[in-house]
């Protein structure tokens, strides 16, 4: 409001802020007298709070202002405590693994941490495993969950010269899911890109008792697929002396089953983290780094590549199989709907080219029936489609090692997939370690989920996924908001498109009605993608959460696409 102003020229108005670029909007510039101006924040500021400057100008006289700070604060609040975080994905010279952990202090700030990442070396262009000490950084979460964690360290081998950003969704103050995403305002680009998730550390117990486990990656030596699995009887502590273990690795395309299991666990860190040093009958040392999240899970990665003399470059998952260790001694032992999810290579041996999503139910018996699965070739042109039938037998001696084989009706022979049990209502863990009729085939770990389905499908929710062509990859995370009465879906993604960042992009999307065997076809459309829209087949574990798959022919897109949807809690009340 202007007084004594006769030439009743109004008000003008100005916007400035610290970070230059990014303090927001105010509109209109001019206005009459009396009249408001609307600031709207930007949607991502750096940290969880910025402070931005307005001034009202009289237009008749600038020496006559008045000047208003304003605090604009975000939501980190919603994710506070110690987290951990993995994602698999590659660079632009090959594969490209993270796992650590990271303090927040609920209000934007990375006070501490550790990290492991196994990538191509710059210097010597030979994969080679990196820890390091975080020693800061920041994070956001916006409105609608979406927000960027950066991470500091002092090893400009990695990331940005030593900085490291991820996008990431909000899905509840537990977990998010999170995706490797360079700035484009920092120089030089990484060309790192993965995908994966940050979970809520509530345990740095010492791990012990039987554990199943997979881990899936590149072999140092062949530079082959690889991927092992088993169950580590931590029996006495910090030990595992072999009994009640075992494991099994697929090395390009060869199994070697059944092998025995030993080695040592050491005492947790300050950040949970531990060190497996095993022996098995197909290598005399491994050694994994293990980051507790709890009592139950463990975020693996291989951490003894030494500039290119370690075992393998891989990662993955262990799930504690608590008081159920030991006890699965007949077929019984497995039963239930399952909805799974496998990622890996085929045997182009490009990394991230075979995924897999599918659906069965184990009758107890040895059968697993009705199965149902969409499985994707990249470097092999080859798709499957197709239900499927199998056998399975469980170890008797209790370890939770479940054997199956699959049939295709259409397709012929299929995969050979080695479940290992967790019990307790925890899911299985799996290893994919054959080719099918096809002349397909790779290597891929994965994880089946215990199934609710029919599900309905309405409400928020966060998602992430990967797309992969020819060895070149693009990940991303976003939120979405599911319309279960007219079957469509919107919201937004921060991703990338084969190693360019492009965050903040638009997400569409339709679906059928979710039929009795848990899918729905539907379709997304986003400018990330080489060929928009997308066809896609939703396989639902339950209402709260499930896998996707491209399924339309590799000749219309040339690209392979798998991702994870779940259930998301708003950050605050009336927030998207």
């Amino acid at each position: 409001m202007v007084s004594n102003d006769t030439s009743n020229a109004g008000v003008d108005w100005s916007l400035t802020c610290a970070n230059t670029g990014n303090c927001g909007t105010l509109f209109p510039l001019h206005t009459n007298s009396g009249d408001a101006a609307m600031y709207t924040p930007p949607g991502i500021i750096a940290g969880n709070s910025q402070t931005v400057n307005i001034v009202a100008f009289a237009t008749a006289d600038h020496t006559k202002n008045v000047a208003t700070p304003l605090s604009v604060n975000a939501f980190g609040s919603s994710l506070q405590g110690t987290y951990v975080l993995q994602t698999v994905g590659t660079d632009v010279a090959g594969p490209y693994q993270f796992a650590g952990v990271v303090v927040l202090d609920g209000n934007g700030i990375v006070t501490s941490g550790e990290q492991t990442i196994n990538t191509v070396d710059p210097n010597t262009s030979v994969l080679t495993s990196f820890s390091d000490v975080i020693t800061g950084g920041n994070y956001f979460v916006g409105p609608d969950g979406r927000g960027t964690l950066t991470i500091n360290t002092a090893n400009q081998s990695i990331g940005q010269l030593g900085i490291e950003i991820f996008s990431l969704v909000f899905l509840n103050n537990k977990q998010a899911l999170i995706a490797k995403l360079d700035d484009p305002n920092l120089q030089p680009p990484s060309f790192e890109t993965s995908q994966g998730t940050m979970d809520l550390q509530t345990s740095v117990t010492t791990p012990t008792g039987g554990y199943a486990f997979v881990v899936s990656g590149t072999d140092i030596a062949s530079l082959a697929p690889t991927a092992m699995g088993g169950v580590m009887n931590i029996d006495s502590p910090n030990t595992i002396s072999g009994a009640g273990s075992i494991s099994d690795q697929d090395l390009g395309g060869g199994l070697y089953p059944n092998a025995g299991l030993s080695g040592t666990v050491s005492t947790p860190d300050a950040f949970g983290a531990v060190t497996f040093n095993l022996t098995t009958d197909y290598a005399p040392s491994i050694q994994l780094k293990g980051y507790i999240v709890d009592a139950t899970h463990i975020k693996l990665i291989e951490s003894d590549n030494n500039s290119g003399t370690g075992f393998g470059s891989t990662a993955g998952i262990a799930i504690g199989q608590g008081t159920a260790a030991g006890t699965f001694t007949t077929n019984a032992s497995f039963s239930g709907m399952h909805v799974y999810g496998l990622l890996g290579q085929d045997f182009s041996f490009l990394p991230t080219s075979l995924a897999s999503v599918g659906i069965f139910d184990a009758d107890g018996n040895g059968h697993l029936i009705r199965g149902v699965n969409d499985e994707f070739f990249g470097g092999l042109f080859l798709q499957v489609r197709d239900q499927f039938h199998a056998t399975y037998t469980v170890d008797p001696n209790g370890t939770g090692r479940v054997d199956s084989f699959l049939t295709y009706p259409l397709s012929g022979f299929g995969p050979e997939y080695i479940f290992y049990l967790t019990g307790n209502g925890n899911p299985p863990l799996i290893l994919d370690v054959d080719a099918n009729a096809l002349g397909g085939g790779g290597v891929a770990t994965g994880i089946a989920y215990p199934a609710i389905v029919p599900s309905p499908f309405n409400g928020t929710y966060g998602l992430s996924f990967t797309q992969s062509s020819f060895g070149s990859e693009g990940d991303s995370t976003g939120q979405i908001t599911v319309d279960g009465t007219a079957n469509t879906l919107t919201g937004v993604l921060d991703g990338s498109s084969f190693f360019t960042p492009v965050p903040n992009t638009p997400l569409s999307g339709t679906f059928n009605p979710v039929t009795s065997s848990g899918r729905s076809k539907g379709g997304l459309s986003n400018q990330l993608f080489p060929v928009d829209p997308i066809s896609v087949e939703f396989y639902f574990i339950d209402s709260g959460h499930g896998f996707f798959i491209e399924n339309d022919s590799y000749a219309v897109t040339g690209t392979l696409t798998f991702g994870y949807f779940a259930a998301r809690t708003p950050v605050c009340q009336g927030c998207p």
